[in-house]
């Protein structure tokens, strides 16, 4: 016996953003997600290769270990802030950003840390210490770094 099923789609319509499936929807999905709570993000885009520009994302005191496996940051004009969290990776964090906030953490490498930091880097309280000369050669700072003990 043969069952067929009838689900109409718009023109012009992705199909899987109509059955909220994909990569795109979990994305956009996770991003509402973090916005229900008290967080901050402004001018988000998410880019035809998947991954997110935007002016400021502020995720801060969110409880997170990880950003998921399909969350990809990269160019985040102003600030970019997962301080106060428990992330064992920085995975997910942008390729460049002008201020980059991973302070309170649970951090013992800085891979997955921005490439390009144009201003300020704030990294200390974590589990590990990170010394200047361990932050450059993860990144390029243009101003301050802030990794005290």
């Amino acid at each position: 016996m043969l069952v067929r099923e009838s689900i109409s789609f718009q023109r012009g319509v992705d199909p899987k953003k109509a059955l909220d499936i994909g990569e795109r929807y979990l994305i956009e999905k996770w991003l509402k997600e973090m916005e229900s709570y008290d967080t901050y993000m402004a001018d988000v885009v998410i880019n035809d290769d998947l991954t997110i520009d935007a002016k400021i994302i502020n995720l801060e005191e969110m409880n997170l270990e990880k950003f998921p496996e399909y969350i990809q940051f990269n160019n985040v004009t102003g600030y970019f802030s997962c301080a106060h969290n428990k992330l064992i990776s920085l995975r997910g964090c942008p390729k460049i950003t002008r201020d980059f906030y991973c302070h309170d953490h649970q951090l013992i490498s800085l891979r997955g840390c921005p490439k390009i930091i144009t201003r300020s880097l704030f990294c200390y309280s974590n589990k590990k210490y990170f010394s200047e000369e361990e932050i450059k050669k993860f990144c390029t700072v243009g101003e301050d770094i802030h990794n005290y003990p």
